[in-house]
């Protein structure tokens, strides 16, 4: 059995894996934000804990971007349908889960830009959207169940969104005014 000390210790390791790896990405971020600025809306979904990361990306753009552009989350009922000039950001870890793939398709069908974040370069998800970031797993048996894509992905969305507000120069004020 590993001691607690032992499992923070990789787990803080990998946050630094994880952290090298995007310091290398400026042009994922860069090709992100322009892919946002050029959408008419933006649609974003994950599913299981993936989602739940996903999810907490939908909500922290919405507060960026709204009322002048709408953010969606695809797993709610009342939003609007994806179209074209839309951005469709997906979010999973093995880049095969068929409820994620199914908005690819849907997304591809509708003339959307999609975007992917997955652990799994050669995923359908991957290989078919038109930009992706693939993260790095963590070496070693120490996650049970896969929850370092989920902790990846929640990392790589909170710098994503730090870097978009300050490159954006949106207010802090803004962000609160809309946070709920």
């Amino acid at each position: 059995m590993q001691d607690l000390s032992d499992i923070t210790g990789r787990y803080g390791s990998y946050l630094q894996t994880v952290e090298q790896f995007l310091e290398k990405k400026p042009r994922s971020m860069a090709t992100l934000a322009d892919l946002i600025d050029d959408s008419h809306a933006v649609h974003i979904f994950g599913f299981g804990r993936s989602g739940t990361a996903a999810l907490a990306m939908a909500i922290r753009l919405r507060h960026f971007l709204s009322p002048a552009k709408e953010v969606f989350w695809l797993g709610d009922q009342v939003r609007t349908p994806i179209r074209e000039r839309d951005l469709v950001i997906l979010v999973s870890g093995s880049g095969d889960r068929k409820e994620v793939v199914s908005f690819l398709d849907i997304a591809s069908e509708k003339k959307a830009r999609t975007f992917a974040i997955t652990l799994n370069e050669k995923s359908p998800l991957a290989c078919r959207a038109h930009e992706r970031v693939v993260l790095p797993g963590m070496d070693g048996n120490v996650v049970y169940g896969g929850g370092d894509f989920e902790l990846a992905a929640w990392y790589f969305q909170e710098i994503f969104l730090t870097y978009y507000g300050y490159s954006h120069t949106i207010p802090k004020e803004k962000v609160g005014h809309n946070h709920i």
